[in-house]
């Protein structure tokens, strides 16, 4: 009786025991679990590869976070990865005010007409201008001393008092490091004092790619402005080299519940740090304010306010610069109108930059290599690459031409599967919980009957 319910119970747990736990024993996935697919380019070998990750991945991936690709090989093998998102820049350097010269109209070329006394590396700079210059003649040209920094520099901020004063015009800046040789870093970059009834629109900075110089010139390429620049300052660059950003610009459209509002999808969740909406006109300005949001159905989040302008001008249009935001990975972005007005008829732009996440894998077994890429199935199985050790090398990788793997429908959320495996093993074990209070059930009645029964006398 004993031996036959063991037996019993054993046949029940059986099932436990070959299946086992349904993660342990899924299917490995293959390129084809996945929408599309990048080959990858290697000039030479290597033991790892890093991979920019480019466009096509932030438009068809299935979760923001990139964690629904893989690395193949030849063999279809996924090999180890990790992908490096890029995180918020670090807040911008405080400005360093440079010592400021200034050449005026009538003065001779900038080098001719200045003399300049330099006595060692940490003193002060003697300038002598040759001109004629008064209180009221307007400067158009700028020298700046800016042998006491320390780093590279990322822009330069102009200020001058608050006025009436409309301007608009470009300036151009150069650096030296000797004030004999001259090198071009902008050739025209806007800058504006405009008001209008109640709005103003200020722009004083100029963006520079990241360059160290001891010393910096700047010159108005139109009539200068009126009033008088008072200082300028150098903004301390918070990386060595620049970065290289990728962009991507879309058409807006209009709210149909708010005509102040124009609706810009970008069919993408890339990682945006800088964004400019393009005005369709020349001779415009505005104020607006930029929201985003992930999905159609979450809030809006305000991201920033600004006054946006396109001027014409005799050396060209002056538009103004992009704005730089925090990181922002949301897809949808609405622009609201802020001042009294309406958006033209023609469709406004949206252009974002952002800096791309990279793709690192180890070359585990035979290339060619494919970077697989949106599935809603695919969880994230990336593994922690810190851990190689610092002499490994690197090479950088391009991708090729996107192709078909699964297609698009695995980018749509599937239903999860009927838990057939899970309900299997829930009933064995109910199975063997109900026959083992059945032995005992029975174990109990038997030794019952087997008792004497009590036949000691009555007091």
């Amino acid at each position: 009786m004993k031996r036959s319910l063991g037996w019993a119970l054993c046949a029940i747990l059986a099932p436990c025991a070959i299946l086992g736990p349904p993660c342990l024993h899924g299917a490995e996935l293959s390129p084809q679990d996945f929408a599309f697919g990048l080959p990858v380019v290697a000039a030479t070998e290597a033991p790892a590869y890093r991979i920019a990750v480019p466009l096509t991945l932030y438009q068809n991936t299935f979760r923001e976070d990139l964690t629904d690709i893989r690395v193949f090989n030849a063999d279809a093998e996924i090999v180890p990865y990790a992908a490096r998102r890029k995180v918020p820049l670090q807040p911008p350097a405080t400005p360093i005010r440079l010592p400021l010269f200034s050449l005026a109209t009538g003065s001779r070329a900038v080098i001719d007409g200045v003399r300049v006394i330099i006595v060692g590396p940490a003193s002060a700079t003697n300038w002598q201008a040759q001109s004629s210059k008064t209180a009221d003649t307007p400067s158009i040209q700028y020298i700046l001393d800016g042998r006491d920094l320390t780093s590279a520099v990322a822009g330069l901020q102009l200020d001058w008092p608050e006025t009436e004063l409309d301007f608009s015009g470009r300036i151009q800046v150069e650096a030296s490091d000797d004030l004999s040789e001259w090198r071009t870093l902008v050739r025209g970059a806007p800058i504006v004092n405009l008001r209008a009834s109640s709005q103003a629109i200020i722009q004083n900075r100029v963006a520079l790619p990241i360059v160290k110089a001891k010393f910096w010139r700047l010159s108005w390429l139109s009539t200068p402005p009126a009033f008088i620049v008072t200082s300028i300052s150098a903004e301390p660059a918070t990386s060595p080299v620049e970065a290289v950003r990728a962009s991507l610009e879309v058409a807006g459209a209009p709210d149909p519940t708010n005509s102040q509002e124009i609706i810009f999808d970008l069919g993408a969740h890339a990682p945006v740090d800088r964004v400019n909406v393009l005005l369709p006109e020349v001779n415009a300005i505005v104020k607006i304010e930029l929201s985003s949001r992930p999905q159609p159905s979450d809030s809006w989040r305000a991201v920033a306010r600004a006054g946006l302008f396109r001027i014409a001008a005799t050396e060209g249009e002056n538009q103004n610069a992009s704005l730089q935001i925090p990181l922002d990975r949301d897809r949808y972005w609405k622009a609201r109108l802020l001042s009294d007005g309406r958006f033209s008829q023609k469709p406004l732009y949206l252009r974002v930059q952002w800096i791309a996440d990279e793709v690192t894998f180890l070359a585990r077994g035979h290339g060619p290599f494919l970077l697989a890429y949106g599935s809603s199935a695919a969880p994230s199985a990336e593994v922690d690459l810190n851990m190689l050790p610092a002499n490994i090398a690197i090479a950088s990788a391009a991708t090729g031409d996107a192709k078909l793997l699964g297609g698009p429908l695995r980018l749509k959320a599937q239903a999860p599967p009927f838990p057939r495996t899970q309900l299997l093993l829930w009933g064995a074990l109910l199975l063997a919980v109900l026959v083992l209070a059945w032995m005992a059930f029975r174990l109990l009645n038997e030794q019952k009957a087997a008792d004497p029964p009590d036949t000691r006398p009555l007091d």
